[in-house]
């Protein structure tokens, strides 16, 4: 499965310290909590493969440290937080949020061991509701925290709460660049019968779809014709790296056709989902929407709609299959496909011209994590000098002249 890089698809999907992903992956920020779950109790997580506790300190300043306390091992999932750190509850050795050993109880008063104590710590960072961590080299001076714009923008913001999934990340992300399962898997769903998502989406009447390549990764444009010649329907899909996903249609799947006129003022909402990997067989799933329309309850509507998307398949007495039922749920039709489709390059496929998007996604994934591997600055990471860009994601839904529409580029 390798090509003449030498990275195959199975060293795309792998998270642990010292793989071709997990060290492509840490140079990035990644999500590790909502800030409203973190209150006064240390956190056990498990992030790429890495056993920490995630806390705040007695002045409010989130902290990611190895679990194990240095000293002896105990694990500082127990530790009790005070104002200049998490203080291990076997010795009494206390760690700021750097992993600075501040105290020693047990050793003699004169004693300057404790300076020469810096136990592993990882940077964590605030933004829109979410904490991130960097788990890459020079900790000191990590690359710049994107602001994206959902997190950072006014508006009307919802964060549900965390989804914990026991497959591999890869499976949930790559879908995303797969425009094509919306038709087929979908069609009895949140995209289902009389909505103006079902015509969009229709089995017998696909939209095109071309993948684009941004400097932040992926956009997947898919379009249909307009009422009239020169305008088109269109709706995009973005993925950014490393494991980022933005959705525009939130609003609109579950329109008549007769109000698809509401389309011409274009999507308000984006459906922003940050991937986690906890290692090669799970990872956390965080979900932001933020809204920027005209509608003060918007978050009531959509839960509303959103409500409707239960399975609702008749489940047989003897039908054990594990994940019955599903159909009727977006979410859990996502699931049944994704986690039964076993690790990318350990299972078989056979791609096909539909699947360009994921062939490109691939590839673009491949580049980065040989960018890694040369000492070179991957796609999605930003610059020093990037600091106060604001990075947009492309999720235009709606009606838009015909020459408006992204268009890919000659393939390579």
């Amino acid at each position: 499965m390798a090509r003449d890089g030498g990275v195959s698809l199975t060293d795309l999907v792998r998270v642990g310290k010292g793989t071709p992903g997990g060290e492509w992956l840490r140079r990035y920020w990644l999500v590790v909590s909502r800030a409203e779950d973190l209150h006064d109790v240390p956190q056990a997580v498990r992030i790429l493969g890495e056993d920490l506790v995630l806390f705040r300190d007695g002045a409010g300043r989130p902290g990611l440290l190895g679990i194990a306390c240095p000293h002896r091992g105990t694990s500082l999932e127990y530790g009790d937080v005070e104002d200049g750190g998490l203080r291990c509850p076997y010795h009494g050795w206390l760690f700021d949020v750097t992993g600075q050993c501040l105290e020693q109880p047990a050793e003699p008063k004169d004693s300057t061991f404790y300076q020469r104590v810096r136990h592993l710590a990882y940077p964590v960072r605030e933004l829109g509701g979410l904490l991130f961590a960097y788990l890459g080299p020079g900790a000191d001076q990590p690359p710049p925290l994107p602001r994206y714009a959902p997190l950072v923008e006014p508006g009307q913001r919802q964060l549900e709460p965390v989804r914990h999934l026991d497959y591999n990340w890869f499976n949930f992300w790559e879908n995303s660049a797969d425009p094509c399962h919306i038709s087929v898997l979908h069609r009895f769903s949140a995209y289902g019968a009389q909505t103006w998502g079902n015509q969009f989406f229709d089995y017998h009447d696909m939209p095109a779809f071309e993948p684009v390549e941004q400097d932040y990764g992926l956009t997947i444009v898919m379009q249909k014709p307009a009422p009239t010649p020169d305008m088109v329907f269109v709706d995009e899909m973005s993925l950014a790296l490393p494991s980022i996903i933005q959705i525009g249609d939130t609003e609109f799947v579950h329109l008549r056709q007769e109000q698809a006129a509401t389309l011409a003022g274009g999507s308000h909402n984006a459906h922003l989902l940050f991937l986690t990997p906890k290692d090669d067989d799970h990872f956390m799933l965080f979900t932001v929407d933020h809204y920027t329309g005209p509608e003060p309850g918007f978050f009531a509507k959509l839960k509303a709609m959103r409500a409707h998307e239960v399975p609702r398949q008749a489940v047989k007495p003897y039908d054990r299959r594990k994940y019955m039922p599903f159909r009727g749920s977006v979410r859990d039709e996502d699931i049944v496909t994704q986690a039964t489709q076993g690790l990318l390059g350990e299972r078989s496929e056979r791609l096909a011209s539909s699947d360009r998007g994921v062939i490109v996604l691939r590839r673009i994934v491949r580049e980065a994590v040989e960018a890694v591997q040369r000492g070179a600055r991957p796609r999605g990471v930003l610059a020093p000098d990037e600091a106060e860009r604001v990075v947009r994601l492309d999720t235009f839904v709606g009606v838009r002249p015909q020459a408006a529409v992204p268009q890919a580029a000659p393939a390579r």
